[in-house]
Formats: C-alpha cells, structure tokens, sequence
C-alpha cells in the first residue's frame, strides 16, 4: 500500500487486535514497538543494542527473552488485550474464563520478519531517542500522541506522524528529568510544540 494514501479508517483496521483507535495507528507506524523498546529499557535496564523487534503477523508470540546459553524464553498467547490487563489486575493470580486457548495443531506456521525502518521511521526514532538520553523519549511519546490525534481528525496525513516526530526530536532537546514534575512539564512542553508545528502545515 502506498503510505501516502493511508486513512484513519486504513490505519485502524488491525487484522488480529483489536486495541483501540490510538494504538491501532501506532501499530501501522510501528511506534507501538518503539514505544515498548523504550519501556523494556527503563524496566530492565538494558542499552538499546540488546532490544530486538521482529515483526510476527500471527500476534501469538508477545515477547522473548535470549538467555546467555541461546535458549529462548517467549510469552505466547491469543491476541487479546484481555490478557494483560487481567494479569496486571491478578497478579500475582491469573485469572481464568476469557481468554481464547491456541490451538497449536491448526495454527499452521508461525512467522517472523525484520521490520523496515526505512518505511516505517519511527522504530528508528525510538532507538534514537533511547541513545540521545535527556527527555528524547519524553518528547518523542509526546510528538507522536498529538500527531496520532491530529491523523485521526485529518488535520495532517499518515506519514506526517513521523514528521512531527522527527522535527520535535531535531528541534526540541531538554534536560533529562529528575523529578516527576519535570517529566510532566517536558511532555506540556513537547505537546504544545507539536500542536503549533502541525498548525504551520
């Protein structure tokens, strides 16, 4: 598909979850794994070298962890956003009844791919951002959520998301936080930047 003429409608019509308007579209952009690369750094500590992202179209396998033998642990399950969010509310219980079992037999293959930053910049930007340190995160989340808003009412287009985001991160550099205030006033600040960018175009 041409990127240029992707719609709201386009973006949102996600062929296995169904999540939301919002990060149905960050999910188009790949923002949603650049945004989960972000959170698996700050979580675990790890540099941005040791994060990889594949795309897998089955949505079955949520996430993996390489041991230093090789082995592979993965986190593999229906697609349903059901599932996390009863085990954030059980834990350190799961809670039974919703959750549609995967039937190995009839799933047939399960594939994987490398994502193309190329078409899709923003995965990219997240790495970035992680390296660049400072508030890079904190603006680029920022950025992306009032492009995705703009986007939805069509006041810009699908591939002016990544602009927004790109021309925030060149232009807006802050301090890293050192307090919660501080990320709250760099995300306003960031907000407020990308609402005036988007009105110019």
């Amino acid at each position: 598909m041409d990127l240029t003429e992707v719609t709201p409608e386009d973006a949102v019509a996600h062929p296995t979850w169904n999540m939301g308007r919002k990060i149905s579209v960050d999910s188009a952009t790949l923002m949603n794994k650049g945004l989960e690369v972000i959170e698996a750094s700050w979580l675990f500590g790890f540099p941005p070298d040791r994060i990889d992202v594949v795309i897998h179209p089955q949505s079955l396998i949520h996430s993996m962890v390489q041991y230093a033998d090789g082995c592979i642990l993965a986190q593999m399950g229906a697609p349903d956003m059901r599932t996390p969010i009863a085990y954030s509310l059980g834990w350190p219980k799961r809670l039974d009844g919703f959750a549609k079992r995967v039937d190995f037999a009839a799933l047939g293959s399960v594939t994987f791919e490398a994502p193309d930053i190329q078409r899709f910049p923003q995965l990219g930007y997240a790495y970035e951002a992680l390296r660049m340190g400072g508030a890079a995160s904190i603006v680029l989340n920022a950025a992306n959520e009032i492009a995705v808003e703009a986007f939805l009412d069509r006041r810009i287009r699908f591939l002016d998301i990544a602009r927004a985001c790109r021309q925030m991160m060149d232009s807006l550099v802050l301090a890293a936080p050192k307090s919660l205030e501080e990320v709250l006033a760099a995300d306003r600040e960031a907000r407020i930047k990308t609402r005036e960018v988007i009105a110019q175009w």
